[in-house]
This record gives structure tokens, C-alpha cells and sequence, in this order.
């Protein structure tokens, strides 16, 4: 297998995934959305809340804030030393918030023990209050995977068949581009087809077509055009190595289980 980097930015990954087998490129893909461990709030107790919220959907809106973490200071609670339903430094990050008075109360109000852990976007609204209202409570925020529940996701995965767009039997160089626009007739064409006023006018913009030509469509089945977008603070190369990492470590446990 190989991958190629296509783009690279700060929240999100493009990259291709060539010489790979369907199977492989699916297993990535579910676990980089679901098995690579993020934090997130799983307790909250109020000391006092006099908003106009419920206790349990302000409880909600906090656990849904992502957090950023030293991720080689944290544990699984599964995989942690400690054994303990209530956790340890290891596993556990206490997290305090007090608001009164009229406020927008966001995710940067809420105080963690550990000042390394912040939240991935501190204007998270959690809620407004009013004058002489008050909030104030404990949390407690642990690592999970999205495969325990979606707050814990570390990102948004997709992919698809890698496109080759073929005019009069040479391949076209952006063949990304014009298959983006490539109408369905195009698409789902058994073999080249002629180009005619409706091909010509959704393709005129992206390569140099004439009525009459020949173009056909392929996918390669053992190429695969990966995006990848971070709702973690993870970055997003990170989570993609990560998951290799887990599909190792799982592959590695059922062949010693064989």
C-alpha cells in the first residue's frame, strides 16, 4: 500500500490510498470515527442551578464539549492501573464551573484541574442566564471512543473509488475535477460515450471538450480518495495514524488468539 498526500490543513486531511483492498480502506475509516479515545464530560453534578434549563440538558450541552488533552498523560478507564469506577488522576479530569448574574456561560468558564486540557473551541454556548440566576457545578471527564457513544468521535471519515476521466482514450490530469461535475449519464455510462450538448455544457469550464468526443468514466477499485476532518482537537494526520495503529494492535490480538 501506499498513501499520497493531496492536501493538508489544520482540521482536515486529504490524502490517497492506492494498492488497497476495499476491506482495509472500510476498517480505516470506521475506526478513525470510532475506536481512536478522546475526552469528553461523563458526570456532572449541580450544586446549584436556578436557570431556565433542566439540570439534564445543560448536563448534555457540556458532555457534547470537546476537549484537547495530553493524550500520552491519559488512560482508557478499561486500560487504566487504578481498577476503579470513580477513576484516578490517570483517567479522570475534574472539571468545576460557577456563573451568576446575566452571562453567556461558554465551555472556556468551565474550569479543568489540569490546565492542559482546554476546550477545542472555548465559545461553545452551554447556556445564557439571566439576571440573578446562578449555575454552578462539578464535572468529571474521562476518555472514550465513538464507538461508546458520539461525543467522543474524534472525526468525520469518508471516502470514495478514486475517479479517472478518459476524452477521446487519453486521461485527463484533473480527473478529481470533472468528476465532480460530471453528470450521471457520464457516471453510470457501461464504456466511453459521445459528447453531447448536456455533457458539453456541465464538463466546458473544467477540460477542453467538443461535441462529438468520446468520454468515459472509470473508478479504481483499489484506489481511494480518503477525507478526513477532526470534531477533537486531534490533528488529523495524528488520527489517522492512530487508527493504523489500533488496527494493528487488533490484528496483533486475534492472530496470538488464533
Amino acid at each position: 500500500m501506499e498513501v499520497e498526500i493531496l492536501e493538508e490543513k489544520e482540521k482536515k486531511i486529504r490524502f490517497l490510498l492506492k494498492d488497497a483492498k476495499t476491506q482495509f480502506a472500510n476498517a480505516l475509516r470506521r475506526t478513525m470515527i470510532g475506536k481512536v479515545p478522546t475526552m469528553a464530560v461523563k458526570e456532572v453534578d449541580f450544586i446549584n442551578n436556578t436557570s431556565g434549563l433542566f439540570d439534564e440538558i445543560i448536563a448534555h450541552r457540556i458532555g457534547m464539549v470537546p476537549w484537547k488533552f495530553p493524550e500520552e498523560e491519559y488512560r482508557l478507564p478499561e486500560n487504566c492501573e487504578c481498577d476503579s469506577e470513580e477513576g484516578c488522576p490517570n483517567c479522570r479530569v475534574e472539571m468545576v464551573l460557577k456563573k451568576e448574574g446575566e452571562a453567556y456561560v461558554k465551555a472556556k468558564h468551565i474550569k479543568p484541574t489540569d490546565k492542559k486540557v482546554t476546550p477545542v473551541n472555548p465559545d461553545i454556548l452551554v447556556i445564557k442566564l439571566l439576571e440573578d440566576q446562578e449555575l454552578e457545578l462539578e464535572a468529571k471527564a474521562v476518555l472514550g471512543t465513538g464507538k461508546q457513544h458520539a461525543k467522543f468521535q474524534a472525526a468525520v471519515a469518508s471516502y470514495k473509488y478514486y475517479p479517472e476521466i478518459k476524452v477521446n482514450g487519453e486521461k485527463v490530469e484533473n480527473s478529481e475535477e470533472v468528476a465532480k461535475v460530471a453528470t450521471e449519464k457520464v457516471k453510470n455510462a457501461d464504456g466511453p460515450i459521445k459528447v453531447d450538448e448536456s455533457i458539453l455544457y456541465s464538463l466546458r469550464n473544467t477540460i477542453d471538450i467538443e461535441e462529438g468526443d468520446e468520454i468515459e468514466y472509470l473508478e479504481h477499485r483499489d484506489k481511494f480518495l480518503f477525507e478526513v476532518e477532526t470534531v477533537s482537537g486531534i490533528e488529523p494526520r495524528k488520527i489517522v495514524r492512530k487508527a493504523i495503529d489500533i488496527i494493528e494492535e487488533e490484528l496483533e490480538e486475534f492472530e496470538n488468539s488464533l
